[in-house]
C-alpha cells in the first residue's frame, strides 16, 4: 500500500535520478539537460495525457509517449561512427532504465510547439508524482 502524498521528494528518489542524468542532455535543435521534476499529491501513477496537462497548467495539448521512444535517439539510433556518442550511450541506457525502474508506470509527456516540454515520469509510491524534464527544441 502506498504511503500517504509528501509535499517534498524524497531525498534518496531525488539523487537517484538527478544523479542518473548528471551531465547529460537531450538532443534537439538545441541540447537542453535534464532536469528533476516533482508534482505533490498528483497521485501514485501517471494520469492520462490531459489530466497531467492540467496538473502542469499546460495551455496546448498534451501528448503521451513510451520511454523507449523518446530515448532511442540516445540509444537505439545512435550513428555508430561518432565515437563520442557511442562512448556515452550506456549512461543514456543507465538514465532510461533507472527511470523504468524507480518510478511506478514510467510515462513520457510533451507539450508545446518549438520548444516543447518533455516529461518523464512515474508514481514515487508516496502519492507523487517524480521523474526528469527537458526541452526539446523542433522547428
Amino acid at each position: 500500500m502506498p504511503q500517504s502524498s509528501s509535499s517534498s521528494p524524497d531525498p534518496a528518489l531525488r539523487e537517484r535520478l538527478e544523479r542518473a542524468a548528471e551531465g547529460l542532455t537531450y538532443t534537439s535543435e538545441s541540447d537542453r539537460p535534464f532536469e528533476f521534476f516533482f508534482l505533490p499529491g498528483a497521485g501514485d501513477a501517471p494520469p492520462g495525457a490531459q489530466a497531467f496537462g492540467t496538473l502542469i497548467g499546460a495551455e496546448g495539448a498534451v501528448e503521451e509517449r513510451d520511454l523507449d521512444d523518446f530515448f532511442m535517439r540516445h540509444v537505439e539510433t545512435v550513428d555508430p561512427y561518432d565515437a563520442q556518442a557511442q562512448r556515452i550511450r550506456p549512461r543514456y541506457e543507465a538514465l532510461r532504465e533507472t527511470l523504468r525502474t524507480a518510478l511506478r508506470g514510467t510515462t513520457v509527456y510533451r507539450t508545446g510547439r518549438i520548444q516543447v516540454q518533455c516529461y518523464v515520469v512515474g508514481g514515487d509510491g508516496r502519492g507523487n508524482l517524480a521523474g526528469v524534464r527537458t526541452v526539446a527544441v523542433e522547428t
